[in-house]
């Protein structure tokens, strides 16, 4: 049996997440159970809050530019010369 829930992104994006449970047949994550095996858990019309995949990759594509720039800073930059 596996478990089907509802998520909605901020941006507005919504899916189905599939979760297999111990009791699924295959062990293996790609082989999906049957629909008549499929358990939904939640409500469609008040899904779950998650962060989508384009929202993921974009958070962490600026959380790295933002740790760069962090890096860089007060190294071999000078504050005041001397003329």
């Amino acid at each position: 049996m596996c478990e089907l829930r509802f998520y909605r992104c901020s941006c507005g994006t919504r899916w189905t997440a599939h979760k297999k449970l111990s009791s699924c047949d295959s062990p293996e994550p790609a082989v999906r159970c049957p629909e008549s095996l499929c358990m939904y858990v939640g409500s469609p019309r008040k899904p779950q809050k998650g962060e989508c995949e384009l929202c993921r990759k974009l958070r962490e594509a600026l959380e790295s530019m933002d740790d760069d720039r962090g890096d860089g800073e007060g190294k071999g930059e000078s504050t005041g010369g001397t003329s």
